[in-house]
């Protein structure tokens, strides 16, 4: 059977051995294979699309194959699925010539180039002749390790292959690098971009590398940035504004308020560069560029926790995370604030308040009030005897006489607090003064004032107060007093109640 050529004479077929067929070297070389199982009516055509669909080789890529033709200079190498290749024959030869392979042994090697024929090194791969290797290295674009020797100006002297090179501080990392002696002694692959005096000018970039594996990255990042997205990331940099994340080649943004549903005053109190963390996307501006991030939204919702945790009238501990001119917000879970209201804070006790507001201090107070609806927590100072987690007992019922202080003067009447959190109200006419008197005569800011209790309403929250009747039922119990002593001593017969109350006053 006549024997057609696969391919010119100055091409190398990358068609899969064994088969019946010719193939012909660079040089010129007439090269025959045989295969009893494949039929001699297969065209080239066929076998050749038939082998191809095998895994693409690429440059850099290191490969095993079985030697199966040795020629005057060129040996083919066949690499299974992937085809065959060829290399140098000087490549596996001593420094006499001689070759250290035989038909059939296993190489390892490093392919260099693809396209219409794919060519292997094997001294890139086992670093012999080290010039000559990467100088095929720097024609090609092969990447090549490199050892980090020492700093000196304007980079890094790196040893590859035995021989020195130099990689500019501005090609060793895709950002600024911040410590330059942290790349000392670390083992890297780079590029060489210039390759001179044969071997005597050596220069390297890995930045090169790094930014097309970037590209590849962030082209597949793409494809899964959409709004709500939850994707792994690494942190790159920190400002006061929030945490620079990397999501593979894309960054993003978590600004300072998404980092945490507990309050965090620099992004760096929470997180450090190179930290692992997950973000959930919340918005993308393709015009800008900018994509925001959070990392509290793969939280939950704090306030969930509030039940189970938080009781009313129970003494807890917080930390005082902000001051404002109408209270201080007490942080008593993570991202769950209490108002501890101006009229709750003592005027001895708001320097110190505010103080700890600034530095994050913990304060002891009591839940007031929870309304889970409106996310709100009202609070008040503990007494100094309360201890943590006791449930404080309250002895604003309606009917019961208590004394208050007077904490501030309306048009409409006199706001008297009672105890942490409980401040009631005495309405004007239940002050007990002559109409069109002045009340703060009567009732000057932070006097003691006895009270009846008229009624608790609103869960606590409105206490409606009276003076006058407070005073007309002590004067009641006195005069009640007087009659059972007077009786005791035998007197008092036929006294009225108004009249054993003016004697009591007399008394």
């Amino acid at each position: 059977m006549a024997l057609t050529p696969l391919v010119r004479p100055d091409q190398l077929v990358q068609a899969r051995r064994p088969h019946l067929g010719e193939c012909w070297s660079r040089t010129g070389e007439r090269i025959v294979t045989e295969d009893r199982d494949t039929p001699p009516s297969e065209d080239f055509a066929t076998l050749f699309a038939g082998q191809q669909t095998g895994p693409v080789l690429q440059v850099g890529q290191v490969v095993k194959g079985r030697i199966i033709h040795i020629g005057a200079e060129s040996v083919f190498v066949d690499v299974g699925g992937k085809g065959e290749a060829w290399m140098d024959r000087a490549e596996l030869a001593d420094d006499e010539g001689q070759l250290k392979v035989a038909l059939g042994d296993e190489v390892e090697a490093t392919v260099v180039s693809t396209g219409d024929e794919v060519r292997l090194s094997h001294k890139l791969r086992q670093g012999a002749q080290a010039r000559q290797a990467l100088a095929v290295a720097a024609e090609t674009g092969v990447p090549v390790e490199g050892k980090v020797a020492a700093v000196i100006k304007g980079g890094y002297e790196v040893t590859v292959a035995g021989l020195r090179a130099f990689c500019p501080f501005s090609q060793m990392d895709v950002r600024r690098v911040e410590v330059a002696e942290d790349y000392v002694g670390r083992v890297l692959e780079f590029r060489i971009t210039k390759y001179g005096e044969r071997g005597r000018n050596i220069v390297l970039s890995r930045r090169q590398i790094l930014e097309e594996l970037v590209a590849k990255a962030a082209e597949e990042t793409r494809k899964k940035l959409i709004p709500g997205a939850v994707l792994p990331g690494t942190v790159t940099s920190l400002a006061d504004f929030g945490a620079f994340v990397d999501l593979g080649g894309v960054q993003g943004l978590v600004p300072v308020s998404e980092i945490s549903h507990s309050r965090v005053g620099r992004p760096s109190d929470r997180l450090r560069v190179g930290d692992p963390v997950t973000v959930k996307v919340l918005r993308i501006d393709t015009e800008k560029g900018r994509i925001s991030l959070s990392m509290k939204a793969l939280e939950g919702d704090p306030w969930a926790a509030v039940p189970g945790q938080l009781r009313e009238r129970e003494v807890v501990r917080g930390r005082a995370v902000r001051a404002t001119d109408f209270g201080v917000f007490v942080e008593l879970l993570p991202g769950v604030d209490g108002l501890l209201h101006a009229t709750e804070i003592p005027r001895s006790r708001q320097v110190e308040l505010r103080e700890a507001a600034a530095t994050g201090g913990e304060v002891t107070v009591m839940v007031v009030s929870i309304d889970s609806g409106k996310r709100r927590i009202a609070l008040a100072l503990a007494p100094a005897d309360a201890a943590l987690g006791q449930q404080m007992e309250s002895d604003v019922v309606a009917g019961a006489v208590l004394t208050g202080t007077v904490e501030r003067i309306e048009s409409f009447g006199v706001f008297v607090r009672l105890g942490p959190g409980q401040t009631g109200l005495i309405p004007n006419p239940e002050l007990g003064i002559p109409r069109g008197a002045d009340p703060r005569k009567s009732f000057p800011a932070g006097a003691e004032v006895k009270v009846l209790v008229l009624a608790v309403e609103e869960g606590g929250r409105r206490i409606r107060l009276s003076h006058a009747k407070a005073l007309a039922q002590e004067e009641q119990a006195e005069a009640q007093a007087y009659l059972r002593e007077s009786t005791k001593k035998g007197g008092g017969f036929g006294m009225t109640l108004g009249e054993a109350l003016k004697q009591a006053r007399r008394s």
